[in-house]
């Protein structure tokens, strides 16, 4: 009996290893240069006078849509900076538009509004969103991921970005571009959220200095989440409003961004941790606290948090037991990194049904509202 159990244990280890080649195989796709060539979506954009909401905290907005893509969209809503219109945005509206992503531009009810305002003005396109997503007459109908929502914005609207993170945890993720927030009062409390966010900034910015802007951004987000500093050498306070700048790498970098984060696909981190990109020419500074081998290295630490699953192995039918009233995130990804359950728990128990999922090794991450992580390995037999 010993010896079989050894054997089990042998063989459940080589398919574990062959498990993350393939994974690695098929992530050996994402490169670079296969992003740098992706071929674009045509493009097409709705307007308030086509129908959609005009909501009150904001004015004025243009919703980008890829045309013919495979819908499910996952969406950004970005803002503008102090005294510049929505227009200002709208080069990385139709980048990510035509990436696949939902994006919408909106204008501020008055161009000299203070980052607490544009980053209520973000929370409530956000709601704009979901509703178009229910109204009948919207090409989006029925095609909107609700649930993973980025906001973004430059300047004021970048540091609006990170102030509507603070607001509402159901931000997925942020994105902020030369970000702007007044620095005489900023302290790490006013930025402790969780949502991941990509920073732009620029070398030689002197409407928001690096120094006294951006990297105060990045070290006052709490480490606890994931975050990218990227400095442009070289660049001024506008040049972020380019995705094509330094040859695309700011494009590639957003892109990598929105995929990671919101489409949960773990293939794009080594993109956005730029280890395959020549950052010494394009980036002046580059930091970052993200940890691609999240699923690659699974280990046990449910006493974390408190959660048990049985009975593993399973047949595809188990049970998630949380014995802690911590409110935690669950998610499950196959052996490519492909997420195919999501919910949350809290204090509770439930049964959960992968029975039509292919034998094999699976993934399950929580994660609770201090960021502590445990992973498990499911097996399915």
């Amino acid at each position: 009996m010993k010896n079989l159990k050894m054997k089990t244990k042998s063989i459940l280890f080589i398919f574990f290893a062959i498990a993350f080649k393939t994974a690695s195989s098929q992530c050996s796709k994402v490169t670079v240069a296969a992003i740098s060539n992706f071929v674009t979506f045509s493009i097409d954009s709705v307007l308030e006078s086509n129908g959609m909401r005009n909501g009150p905290d904001y004015k004025g907005a243009t919703l980008y849509y890829p045309v013919k893509g495979s819908g499910n969209y996952k969406s950004i809503v970005l803002v503008p900076g102090y005294l510049a219109a929505q227009t200002s945005v709208a080069s990385w509206g139709r980048f990510f538009a035509s990436h696949g992503f939902v994006a919408m531009a909106i204008g501020t009810n008055n161009t000299s509004d203070q980052p607490e305002l544009r980053a209520k003005a973000l929370l409530d396109a956000m709601v704009t969103l979901k509703l178009e997503n229910k109204r009948i007459a919207s090409p989006l109908h029925n095609n909107l991921d609700t649930n993973n929502v980025a906001v973004g914005g430059w300047s004021m609207g970048g540091g609006g970005a990170q102030l509507a993170s603070v607001l509402d945890k159901r931000v997925k993720a942020v994105f902020a571009i030369a970000p702007w927030l007044d620095n005489s009062k900023l302290i790490a409390a006013n930025l402790n959220h969780s949502s991941p966010i990509l920073i732009f900034s620029a070398q030689l910015d002197n409407v928001a200095p690096p120094a006294k802007h951006a990297n105060l951004h990045y070290d006052f987000t709490p480490a606890t989440t994931q975050k990218v500093l990227f400095e442009i050498a070289k660049g001024d306070h506008s040049t972020g409003l380019s995705p094509s700048f330094g040859k695309g790498d700011l494009g590639n970098v957003a892109f990598a961004w929105m995929n990671l984060f919101l489409n949960d696909d773990s293939c794009y981190c080594k993109i956005v941790k730029n280890d395959s990109m020549n950052q010494h020419v394009t980036a002046s500074k580059f930091l970052t606290n993200v940890n691609c081998g999240v699923i690659a290295s699974v280990s046990e630490n449910s006493s974390i948090i408190g959660l048990s699953v049985y009975p593993n192995p399973t047949n595809g039918n188990f049970i998630l037991k949380q014995n802690s009233t911590t409110k935690i995130e669950i998610k499950i990804h196959n052996i490519f990194g492909e997420l195919i359950y999501k919910t949350e728990l809290c204090n509770q128990q439930t049964t959960i049904d992968l029975s039509k999922e292919a034998k094999g090794i699976y993934f399950l991450n929580a994660t609770d509202n201090y960021k502590n992580v445990t992973c498990k390995k499911i097996i399915i037999e």
